[in-house]
């Protein structure tokens, strides 16, 4: 399969995608928690089809005697195309929707609730070694931090690719494999 087709293809995928997670993040009233699962189990099916059809696309054109490896390649590199456009695709989305100032809005408001009374902070204080010798005040600015750096588009974009990488490594090593010994049959 050509590489300006595997583009194509990746790229609509991805767009496919990002209407999907708009429509899914406005059912659920922009809630990360419910939503980006979700998200995350499309991305892996949308993958999944990308690898099969690639494969699927390269053996129905005319009988070819192709390795294991030139399969596993040729996923990969599709897989990797995939990577990328999702990782624009999740970019645009949490850019433009307000999930991360929701999440980010609950999650100070749990911090002011498990630091609301003197008894609680000093539970906290006493569980957890780092925290030993801060006060209220550094704990607060030190868990905002980390809530800030959590949901960064930077960081959710940066976490998205590298799983769709990885993922696209393990799905690149077992697909062209279920894909010799069930499907070739059948096309040949």
């Amino acid at each position: 399969m050509s590489t300006w087709r595997i583009w194509a293809y990746a790229l609509s995928l991805a767009a496919v995608w990002l209407i999907m997670r708009f429509t899914l993040g406005y059912a659920y009233a922009y809630d990360y928690a419910e939503a980006q699962p979700k998200g995350v189990m499309l991305n892996l099916i949308f993958l999944l089809s990308l690898l099969v059809l690639t494969l699927y696309t390269t053996y129905s054109k005319e009988p070819q005697i192709r390795s294991y490896f030139d399969d596993f390649k040729l996923c990969l590199r599709a897989g990797i195309a995939y990577s990328v456009a999702i990782g624009l695709s999740i970019g645009i989305y949490y850019s433009a929707s307000n999930d991360m100032s929701i999440k980010r809005a609950a999650d100070y408001a749990q911090l002011e609730e498990a630091l609301n009374t003197p008894e609680k902070v000093a539970a906290i204080t006493s569980s957890n070694e780092p925290l030993k010798d801060l006060t209220k005040e550094e704990i607060q600015q030190s868990y905002i931090e980390r809530v800030n750096t959590m949901t960064a588009t930077k960081t959710v974009v940066a976490a998205g690719v590298s799983g769709m990488v990885l993922s696209t490594l393990i799905f690149s090593l077992i697909v062209p494999w279920i894909f010799r010994n069930v499907m070739l049959k059948e096309l040949q």
